[in-house]
């Protein structure tokens, strides 16, 4: 399906290897993850990454794998490997399936909790809960005449999520609530909204709300359809929908969704107190709340993210690369792996200085002279031809324009590819 100049595009190729054939490879991960610490095992695994790095990109024979690695922002395999080991013993602890039996595969969590004190907290994952039996209706459609109708007690809930905290606003003239809950830093805005609904419920439970008519409005479509679910695996959720149960048994209770920020005053009312509540300080330790999975398995991917960028920034090799990719770029990944194989290819060989410049064809004896071939005064190398060489001054000058170091080259990729498609040196 794929070779260098035919076949499936970058993106597909890449989809194929992390969707297929990355999760086959890393399969049981928890148990055998501490053999990626050996040498032998990373290089026998940068072995089979190569093989899909060089089906994306096209590149050389020659051109170095942890090059092309961070051009894609690839992670490399063994630290995949122990990501997704670590994920997976986090499911497993929150589950209560981890037992600790002085093995060694379940030191990650050890090793995890150095660098992320949290890690050991209260987890927001449950194990899945079926829900048939709802004494709520959810109405995911908007419809503006609700909040008008006379029998209905209209409660509107909002959250909000800020650099100083989240918070859950609950606002209702029919009940007399004004509630701005303040829930700590590191709750989502998921969990901001979903707490509203279940301050919402509880309240009505407080005040001994019976035989009413109670609609309930929530601007959080993701938490709505959540509820709406007839299973969870997100305890705030299953708390919710238990607490709805019970309000539910005196009254008749509606969820329903209203677009937010459309100027109705309840809803106005809510964010407003949501933003209060997001800017209060919490009361107690954090995290206030269980930490929901997503944000623990976020915090894993950065961890393995910056360990790569450590790998990058200490290697000794690529140098060319290094000097053109001096970090890790994701969004120019996002850009690069869009290009069609032609164009990939071409890049590949300007970022890493092995393509068809004679310097790196000399070296490997296909040429007789590393000299420039439009200018013939110094050897011709990606750096000379794309910064310094005279002799395409002109095209450079049409193509590249004031970009002057290769870092600012190689952000403007579509910029960079007519200067390289105008020379004609393709391998």
């Amino acid at each position: 399906m794929i070779g260098k100049s035919w076949g499936l595009t970058p993106k597909l190729t890449l989809w194929l290897y992390t969707a297929v054939i990355r999760p086959m490879i890393s399969y049981g991960a928890v148990v055998w993850w501490r053999r990626t610490l050996l040498t032998t095992t990373q290089s026998k695994l940068q072995s089979w990454q190569r093989l899909v790095c060089m089906a994306i990109t096209g590149g050389m024979r020659t051109t170095p794998t942890t090059a092309m690695e961070a051009m894609l922002n690839i992670l490399p395999l063994h630290l995949f490997i122990q990501q997704e080991a670590a994920t997976t013993a986090v499911r497993l602890k929150t589950h209560k399936l981890l037992c600790s039996t002085g093995t060694p595969h379940i030191k990650i969590l050890e090793d995890i909790a150095k660098d992320i004190p949290f890690m050991e907290a209260p987890n927001d994952g449950i194990q899945i809960k079926y829900i048939f039996d709802k004494k709520y209706k959810i109405q995911l459609e908007e419809d503006s005449r609700v909040a008008s109708i006379g029998r209905d007690l209209s409660i509107f809930t909002d959250g909000s999520k800020t650099k100083t905290g989240s918070g859950s606003g609950i606002f209702s003239e029919d009940l007399n609530i004004n509630i701005s809950l303040p829930i700590g830093t590191y709750s989502t805005v998921f969990q901001a909204e979903c707490l509203g609904i279940l301050e919402a419920a509880r309240t009505i439970g407080r005040r001994n709300v019976k035989d009413s008519h109670i609609r309930i409005l929530s601007d959080s479509m993701s938490v709505l359809q959540a509820l709406d679910s007839n299973s969870t695996t997100s305890g705030i959720i299953y708390e919710c929908h238990n607490t709805l149960m019970q309000v539910g048994e005196n009254n008749d209770i509606t969820l329903q969704w209203i677009k937010g920020h459309n100027n109705t005053r309840g809803n106005d009312k809510a964010d407003e107190l949501a933003r209060r509540g997001s800017s209060m300080t919490a009361i107690g330790a954090e995290p206030i709340i269980p930490l929901p999975s997503c944000w623990l398995k976020g915090q894993i991917r950065q961890r393995m993210k910056h360990k790569h960028i450590t790998l990058w920034s200490e290697i000794e090799d690529c140098r060319q690369a290094k000097l053109a990719l001096p970090e890790i770029d994701a969004k120019l990944a996002r850009i690069l792996i869009n290009l069609d194989r032609r164009q990939l290819r071409l890049i590949t060989a300007a970022l890493t200085g092995h393509g068809p410049y004679n310097k790196h064809l000399f070296n490997m004896g296909i040429t007789d002279s590393p000299l420039c071939r439009a200018c013939m005064g110094t050897e011709e190398t990606a750096t000379h031809v794309l910064l310094y060489c005279p002799g395409v001054a002109a095209y450079r000058a049409q193509h590249l324009g004031t970009l002057k170091t290769l870092p600012e080259i190689f952000k403007k990729p579509k910029k960079l590819l007519k200067f390289l498609e105008e020379l004609g040196w393709q391998e």
